[in-house]
């Protein structure tokens, strides 16, 4: 403090300095508020226990199922069959599975086959269970469509009588007795009031059954269920279910792997079923084919004697149709040569690339054309870069020209050669067809029956080989997929996780009392901490000095050693650092407002400083409100305003304080009606120049300088000014006001005095002043000071 004291020569830099994050700070505000931080800890573990001891525990049920996956197992499908056929069923594998698992399909039949739309709850002193299992009867309702409950929920009591019968009602509505086996009219629809093995001797008495619509149990079991892969190189999926009750978890799994299988089941026999009908219906058309293409035959032999075909007709047809084929062939081979020759001579076409794709059986010309188009691909690169003048351009349309002259060569010749081939393959066919026509007509009708009869024969048995397999494989149906580990369910609830709340309500007890802090200390309007001060302004503290319980504003006698006593002691040490010689003489005291302790602090700085064998002058220049001379019990009927206006003389206002010899007040005498102008008259200037010359101090306790401009009117004679500001009273933006003053030079060697420090290791004030050692005394003087701060504690 006493480097940053003497820094404080110059102007004060405008900008306030904010201080760092100090743990050591957030620790000391911790410890001052114990006692708030722990009532919510304990509330907030004993409300963790309460929610940990009445929540309804859920469980986590765990299944594994194998799945046959063709991508993985290599199995065949019974669908093969569609496969033969040209059509296709779908293939199976894993990920599909999981999606039918968790599919709304499924668990609706799930949900309608367990009825889980009906909860049997059982009332306890604090909360509500769920009876899965262990109840004496069920309410089975016959049938539950859907669309009777839609998005209502039905709420009825049930009063057990035994063997004999039971009560039923519903809320705000009557009560129905029967007997058990009795089928009842109720809203969601017929309820047959069902027996079970369960003896009533272990069972309570009332139950409440709550009956939701499919829709919203639908939604609830889906969103409980997870379906995962074991891993990517398996087959396996494994399924979670979060349930409160563990047997009904596992019921429900159990169900939904049964569902599941069945609809596997179903969908292969619905597919077998439908590739059987298919098959029927083309046997049956083909079955006619075959036989109208047979009665053909037989009329056909028996109008025109024929028995067999030779050889000859044979040999003849196949012969042609090769020699059509070879011909077509070599017919396209010379359009496409045609058709590159016309592109060759196209000078548009001059620096295009030749089309590759065109099918050309000729190994010289097709390498001529890759030679070609891979020099064009060269020159294109090259002009990227350089212009068609560059030599090296020019060397590639040269070459280019060259193998274009030895290609157009080449392809002429391939041309005149496939030109006489095309020519001999032409003659061949024609002989062919001369040949055929030479057959009696009636021989070529015959031979077209016998291939329709071939034909339609082979169709007709391999359908009805298809349809056999078929019939077989549906016979030996069974799910793809068999259960790897049955549902069961964890020993232990996975919520509530007595760590994780118990850790929770810690966080909270410590974070509620935090939040309660640090909006108090943001929403309040007064200083609190020193950070408000250091944070606002960057005009140094000089001093900070602590409550006092006084009944009189005397906080300093001669053989005083109490904390406060020794905080006036280090302001009068460091303010001896602020100047030294004559230049600090004077010292002015002002604030913010009234009530801030600023005659307080003048009066016991004086008193410290005549303590310390100096000769000092307290002068009492709050002429609007006076102070002083009460607290200290002075006649202020002649003082200050009596000299100025020249009433009265130099020696009749120095009165003897009745504290220290050397300490004296100028009382302020009567109140002026203009102040302001008092201060600025000649007699001013000519009193505090007497007063330096007769008192080694002179302080001055003037107006607050938030409200009048007496302070500023006095700063002229004072050499350094103290600012005086009271912790939880001052309002924040106070604090502008001597930072304003220090910005524009008003007065100059400004410091702050922090007053009414409150001893609370929270506010980051009471360190540096030698508390509890070196003096022989702890906190406070006594024992009634430890008990006086164990009250402040509580108290903030």
């Amino acid at each position: 403090m006493q480097g940053q004291l003497r820094a404080q020569n110059g102007a004060v830099k405008p900008n306030p300095k904010r201080e760092d994050f100090d743990i050591k700070k957030v620790l000391a505000k911790v410890l001052a508020h114990w006692p708030l931080y722990a009532i919510c800890i304990v509330g907030a573990l004993v409300i963790g226990y309460l929610y940990m001891r009445y929540s309804t525990p859920v469980y986590k049920i765990h299944a594994g199922v194998l799945i046959k996956d063709e991508k993985k197992t290599g199995d065949i499908d019974n669908s093969e069959v569609l496969h033969d056929l040209g059509l296709s069923s779908g293939s199976k594998n894993v990920d599909n599975e999981v999606e039918i698992f968790k599919s709304r399909t499924l668990m609706r039949e799930v949900v309608k086959d367990l009825q889980l739309n009906v909860s049997y709850l059982v009332s306890g002193n604090v909360k509500t269970n769920e009876s899965f299992n262990n109840r004496p009867f069920n309410m089975r309702f016959i049938p539950l469509f859907e669309d009777s409950i839609k998005n209502k929920a039905y709420k009825y009591h049930v009063k057990l009588q035994g063997t004999s019968g039971f009560e039923i009602s519903a809320e705000n509505d009557k009560t129905i007795k029967g007997n058990w086996g009795d089928t009842l009219n109720l809203a969601p629809g017929r309820v047959l009031m069902e027996r079970t093995y369960f003896p009533f001797e272990k069972s309570v008495d009332n139950y409440i059954v709550d009956v939701t619509s499919y829709k919203a149990a639908v939604k609830k079991y889906m969103s409980a269920l997870s379906v995962q892969i074991a891993n990517k190189q398996a087959s396996i999926i494994n399924l979670t279910l979060n349930e409160e009750s563990p047997a009904k978890g596992e019921a429900i799994l159990d169900q939904l792997i049964k569902v599941y299988m069945q609809a596997s089941v179903d969908d292969k026999n619905q597919i077998a079923d439908s590739t059987i009908g298919f098959i029927d219906s083309r046997l049956q058309l083909v079955g006619q084919e075959l036989t109208d293409v047979e009665k053909d035959i037989q009329d056909f032999k028996q109008h025109n004697t024929f028995t067999d075909l030779g050889e000859q007709s044979k040999v003849l047809l196949n012969s042609n149709e090769d020699a059509f084929k070879e011909l077509s062939r070599q017919e396209v081979q010379l359009s496409i040569i045609t058709s590159l020759e016309q592109y060759l001579r196209d000078n548009n076409n001059t620096g295009r690339i030749v089309p590759a794709s065109l099918t050309i059986q000729n190994d010289v010309l097709t390498g001529f054309i890759e030679k070609y188009n891979t020099l064009q691909l060269e020159r294109q690169r090259m002009l990227v870069s350089n212009t068609e003048d560059n030599p090296v351009v020019k060397n590639f349309d040269a070459q280019l020209n060259n193998i274009k002259e030895d290609l157009m060569e080449s392809m002429a010749s391939v041309k005149r050669s496939m030109e006489v081939s095309v020519a001999s393959m032409r003659g061949q066919a024609n002989s062919m067809n001369d040949k055929l026509r030479q057959l009696p007509p009636k021989e070529r009708i015959y031979l077209e029956f016998s291939r329709q009869q071939n034909l339609k024969q082979e169709l007709y048995l391999f359908l009805l080989k298809k349809r056999e397999e078929n019939a077989i494989s549906k016979s030996s149906t069974i799910a793809n997929a068999r259960i790897v580990d049955a549902p069961a369910a964890e020993e232990d609830p996975f919520k509530p996780q007595r760590s994780s709340i118990m850790m929770i309500s810690l966080l909270l007890g410590l974070l509620i009392p935090s939040a309660i802090l640090y909006l108090k200390e943001i929403l309040s309007h007064r200083i609190s901490s020193k950070t408000d001060i250091t944070s606002a302004t960057s005009i140094p503290i000089i001093a900070e000095i602590g409550h006092f319980d006084g009944t009189n504003s005397i906080a300093v006698t001669n053989h005083s050693n109490t904390p406060l006593s020794e905080q006036f002691r280090a302001l009068r040490t460091n303010l001896q650092f602020t100047a030294s010689g004559e230049n600090g003489k004077t010292i002015l005291l002002t604030s913010s407002m009234s009530g801030e302790g600023k005659s307080f602090v003048a009066i016991n700085l004086a008193i410290t400083l005549a303590l310390s064998g100096k000769k000092v002058v307290l002068m009492e220049l709050d002429l609007r409100k006076p102070k002083i001379s009460k607290h200290l019990g002075l006649d202020s009927r002649y003082g200050f305003s009596n000299y100025i206006i020249k009433q009265a003389e130099y020696a009749h206002i120095l009165l003897p304080s009745g504290i220290e010899d050397s300490l004296y007040v100028i009382p302020s005498g009567p109140i002026p009606p203009n102040p302001a102008e008092l201060l600025m008259m000649p007699r001013v200037d000519q009193l505090f120049a007497q007063l330096k010359l007769d008192f080694d101090y002179v302080i001055i306790d003037s107006a607050p300088i938030g409200l009048v401009t007496d302070a500023q009117l006095l700063a002229r004679f004072a050499d350094t000014n103290l600012y005086v500001v009271r912790q939880g009273y001052t309002l924040k933006p106070q604090l502008q006001i001597p930072e304003n003053i220090a910005t524009e030079q008003k007065m100059q060697h400004l410091h702050i005095v922090v007053n009414d420090v409150k001893l609370n290791y929270g506010y980051g004030y009471g360190y540096g002043y030698g508390y509890g050692y070196g003096y022989g005394y702890g906190a406070y003087a006594n024992d009634n000071g430890k008990d006086k701060r164990w009250k402040r504690i509580l108290k903030n």
